[in-house]
């Protein structure tokens, strides 16, 4: 494919919007979780909704190569992308057992969680005609109001499966409600507690030696007392505080690992009262610089950005005039002089002393940083470059 080089030393396809994926920063997210749970609790990254948005067989490798010693996934679709992508270590399964999937979890040697009796029984009949025995973990809801068994019919729904002889438990999960949320942790508190119990059953003696696990990227930072014997960091690998906007990245130690970028593709000066873009939303108060960049709500920047906001230029905030729309976004550049077509345009990340994360780009559209990242569209090329 052919590739443009412009005004500074980035080389790229000549898709003018891009993502450049922070590799290294994922790995160093990863050791910050380990640090803070030890050496004798493992973290397993999540890299479901393809590592939120980011590409998850490049974040897998390097999370693998830099010693995760298993992957958390949310649909069976998404293990057998890494699997085919070369992945060996166990990849567990969030979203657990839809009906047609017990060929692909036994097939593919993944480990999935079990929160129905219907799919436990599906999965061992399959695996007993094959001659196979699975390894799951069960799910029991602790609070979190999701899937999983309810407190009142876990145990006996473990006496029913631990009879099974296709099925291998291989501990128990559960999942923290407001570890990201609440400053006293009380409802965390109510949650590890309940897991405790639930553990101290007499039937349960097995499982409880069993690899078992509850801390999300909160749990990890926030409740020591949550950890077990694994772990699950998800927002924290991706350069996100969970605790957004009570906490912040730079509070937990976390490092950014987005940068999305465009360039210049037009720039016109307009008189002061030109009404500009779909609606005319936006009228120039003066005689103004416009550019045009090629992202819009098709690349998952979001049309909720429409005259709020800013990208950076040369260092300098050139704030959001006007509709954003599915191809183009318009911003002001009367106060940045260097800019001119071609001009390398910051949407996330770093531009001097300045900088865009995708907390404050969720700060700007009311949400999460999760969702900033996830909704990043497909159509946007997405590189990995080695840190220099």
């Amino acid at each position: 494919m052919p590739t443009i080089t412009m005004d500074n030393s980035s080389t790229h396809v000549a898709r003018f919007t891009w993502l450049e994926i922070n590799l290294t920063g994922v790995v160093e997210n990863f050791l910050l979780a380990q640090k803070n749970v030890g050496n004798k609790v493992k973290v397993f990254p999540v890299v479901k909704a393809d590592g939120y948005g980011l590409g998850a067989l490049p974040i897998s490798r390097a999370l693998v190569a830099a010693g995760a010693p298993g992957l958390c996934v949310g649909l069976v679709e998404e293990a057998e992308e890494l699997r085919q992508g070369g992945i060996e270590v166990p990849l567990i399964v969030f979203a657990g057992l839809t009906p047609g999937t017990e060929q692909f979890i036994i097939d593919l040697d993944l480990t999935p969680f079990i929160y129905t009796l219907d799919a436990a029984k599906a999965l061992n009949n399959l695996a007993v005609a094959l001659n196979k025995k699975v390894s799951c973990y069960i799910k029991v809801d602790t609070g979190m109001g999701r899937i999983g068994f309810s407190q009142k019919e876990f145990v006996s729904a473990i006496k029913e499966i631990k009879t099974m002889p296709g099925i291998k438990i291989a501990g128990l999960v559960s999942h923290l409600s407001c570890s990201d949320e609440e400053q006293n942790g009380e409802v965390t508190n109510k949650q590890i507690d309940t897991m405790q119990e639930i553990l101290t059953a007499p039937e349960l003696v097995e499982v409880n030696q069993g690899f078992n696990s509850l801390a999300n990227s909160g749990g990890i930072l926030y409740h020591p007392n949550s950890h077990m014997k694994w772990v699950r960091p998800g927002i924290m690998l991706y350069g996100a505080s969970p605790a957004y906007p009570r906490l912040t990245s730079k509070h937990d130690g976390v490092v950014g690992v987005v940068n999305w970028f465009s360039r210049i593709i037009q720039i016109t000066q307009v008189s002061a009262g030109t009404p500009l873009g779909y609606g005319h939303s936006y009228t120039t108060n003066k005689t103004s610089k416009i550019a045009q960049i090629p992202v819009g709500y098709g690349d998952g920047y979001s049309r909720s950005l429409s005259n709020k906001g800013y990208v950076l230029i040369a260092g300098i905030k050139a704030p959001i005039v006007g509709r954003v729309c599915m191809d183009i976004t318009a911003v002001d550049v009367t106060d940045i002089p260097d800019a001119k077509v071609g001009s390398l345009v910051t949407i996330l990340g770093k531009d001097g002393s300045q900088q865009i994360s995708i907390e404050m780009m969720a700060s700007w559209l009311d949400t999460i940083p999760y969702e900033v990242i996830c909704n990043i569209g497909k159509r946007v090329p997405r590189y990995y470059p080695s840190k220099k």
